[in-house]
């Protein structure tokens, strides 16, 4: 095994100036995403939300959609994800595409899209996959693999003659409505380049921090 003290990279992709921002962070993050499409994963992120039980927790999410007001992204409601939202609204996120050498950090609120977003979304996904999402039971115990099994043919018997699969009412989506935006791109000897957006009312400050 590598000596992980040893282990570095000098950022040379790219170099990010103040002049060259997007005064808008959401159509900032669009021009760096739209470069994304040949990388695996590219929507991946970090999500992290905290409760007073569980304290801090963190896992990787899949990027389904962004716009004006925010990001958003799906899961099934009774989560430990959904369920700490509903107890501290304020979440953040991490976006880390090192064939770039850049990384987004993002602060915000999450709140539930309309009824009307998630049936949409639900409706586009694979049958295989909506099957999924009525099966399991996400973040609770089970005895074993097969009980999950059992549960996804249960469902895939029940909706074999249905035209459409309906969404389960405990799943849907969440719009994290950013109030901090941080552009980092790597730079050599670690001078990084990094900006950061704050929501100020319906307006944004942009501000370099040092690396």
């Amino acid at each position: 095994m590598k000596n992980l003290e040893n282990l570095r990279t000098n950022y040379d992709f790219d170099i990010l100036e103040f002049k060259n921002l997007n005064k808008n962070p959401m159509i900032q993050f669009k021009i760096w995403f739209e470069k994304l499409n040949k990388i695996n994963d590219f929507n991946a992120f970090i999500l992290s939300t905290f409760s007073k039980l569980d304290g801090v927790q963190s896992r990787v999410v899949l990027l389904k959609d962004y716009n004006k007001n925010g990001f958003v992204f799906y899961t099934n409601y009774n989560s430990l994800k959904a369920k700490q939202i509903n107890q501290n609204k304020n979440v953040s996120m991490c976006f880390f595409w090192p064939d770039f050498q850049r990384q987004v950090r993002v602060s915000g609120d999450a709140i539930k899209t309309s009824t009307d977003i998630s049936d949409l979304y639900f409706s586009k996904r694979p049958r295989e996959s909506q099957l999924g999402a009525w099966a399991s039971d996400q973040s609770q115990i089970i005895v074993d693999k097969k009980e999950l099994r059992n549960k996804y043919e249960f469902y895939d018997k029940k909706f074999k003659k249905s035209l459409r699969i309906p969404r389960p009412e405990f799943w849907g989506g969440f719009l994290i409505k950013p109030t901090i935006i941080e552009f980092w791109q790597g730079g050599l000897n670690r001078m990084h380049d990094r900006f950061v957006y704050k929501k100020n009312g319906d307006c944004w400050t942009i501000n370099r921090l040092s690396p």
